[in-house]
């Protein structure tokens, strides 16, 4: 789903879940998929987070607004803990902000890593 189920007009979702994976579904294979996918695209669930490159990260929000009440949402799957934190201390992980009145939004982030 290039777009969030909810706004589907040939689904009705009442309740949005977000999801992000974890080490155990991580994407893997030619196309790096996961199980989250299979769910994504049925439609039943929002699956964002993942991370392409090895080399850096951006983290793009989902933006939801329900009348003035605005939450970015932020999301990174697993990754192992080791490449991660040489990402964090070379500075490659970049979080984008919204463009519009960025102090507006309430910043919300849904990471998956190990203690």
């Amino acid at each position: 789903f290039p777009w969030v189920n909810y706004q589907d007009g040939n689904l009705n979702i009442s309740i949005p879940v977000f999801s992000i994976h974890g080490n155990h579904d991580d994407p893997t294979g030619a196309d790096a998929l996961c199980a989250l996918d299979v769910l994504s695209c049925a439609g039943l669930i929002n699956h964002f987070g993942r991370s392409m490159s090895v080399e850096k990260i951006d983290i793009s929000p989902v933006l939801l607004q329900k009348g003035s009440t605005k939450i970015a949402l932020y999301g990174l799957g697993s990754i192992p803990d080791e490449r991660l934190y040489r990402m964090f201390v070379n500075k490659k992980v970049t979080m984008l902000r919204p463009k519009e009145d960025e102090s507006s939004w309430f910043n919300l982030f849904m990471i998956h890593q190990n203690r």
